[in-house]
C-alpha cells in the first residue's frame, strides 16, 4: 500500500532508480555497472585493510573446494557457501522487487549488489569472524580470502537473475530444496546458520 504523503528523501530515491539523472527514461546501464564493479572495490579494499589474502595463502587456487580445514574455508573461487550466497541473493531480489515493483531490473540490481557488498565487509570484520568460530557452523574460519568474496557476491548477482526468471513462488520452491539439501549435506544453511548466529540453537 503506497503512503498518501512519501517523503522527498523516498521520492527522489525513485526518481534516480526509475529515470536516471536528468530524467533519461531510466539509469544508465553504464553507470549501473560502475556502481557495482566500485561497490566491489571498496569490498576488496576492506578485506586487504583486514589482512585477508587475496588468494589462498597455503594451497594453489581452486575453482570448488568442500573442505572446512582452516586453510581452504571461503578461500577458493566456489564452495558449499556459494548456494547460501545464492539464496541470499535470489531473496533480496524478491524483496527489492516487492518493495519497489516500479523500478528496473538494472536499479534493483545495483541495491541487491551492494547489500552483498555490506555483508562481505561485516562478515569480515574481527568480531564477526569471531562470532562465527563460536558457534557451531563446520570447520573454523578465518575470514574470506578476497577472490572469495568477489565470487560471493557474483553468486548473489546470479541469485538475483535466477529469481528474476522463476518468479517468487518457484524461488521459495527452490530456496527450500536448496536449503534442506546444504542441512543434510554440510549441516549448516543460510536459515540455520543465522539462527545460530543468533543463539537459537
Amino acid at each position: 500500500m503506497k503512503l498518501a504523503y512519501p517523503n522527498a528523501r523516498d521520492s527522489s530515491l525513485d526518481a534516480l532508480a526509475t529515470t536516471g539523472s536528468g530524467g533519461a527514461g531510466r539509469p544508465s546501464l553504464a553507470l549501473c555497472v560502475l556502481l557495482c564493479l566500485g561497490a566491489n572495490a571498496l569490498a576488496a579494499l576492506s578485506l586487504w585493510m583486514f589482512g585477508r589474502p587475496v588468494v589462498p595463502a597455503q594451497e594453489p587456487l581452486r575453482l570448488w573446494s568442500s573442505s572446512f580445514e582452516l586453510v581452504a574455508n571461503s578461500q577458493h573461487l566456489t564452495d558449499p557457501y556459494s548456494f547460501m550466497h545464492l539464496l541470499f541473493g535470489a531473496g533480496l531480489y524478491v524483496f527489492v522487487d516487492g518493495l519497489k515493483p516500479g523500478w528496473p531490473a538494472r536499479s534493483k540490481l545495483v541495491v541487491v549488489v551492494l547489500g552483498s557488498v555490506v555483508w562481505e565487509i561485516v562478515e569480515n570484520t574481527p568480531p564477526v569472524v569471531r562470532l562465527f568460530n563460536e558457534t557451531s557452523q563446520p570447520g573454523a574460519y578465518a575470514g574470506d580470502s578476497i577472490v572469495n568474496s568477489l565470487s560471493d557476491t557474483a553468486c548473489v548477482a546470479l541469485g538475483f537473475f535466477i529469481a528474476r526468471l522463476l518468479g517468487w513462488r518457484a524461488t521459495l520452491l527452490a530456496a527450500v530444496v536448496v536449503e534442506i539439501a546444504l542441512v543434510v549435506s554440510i549441516h549448516d544453511g543460510l536459515v540455520l546458520g543465522t539462527l545460530r548466529v543468533l543463539g537459537v540453537v
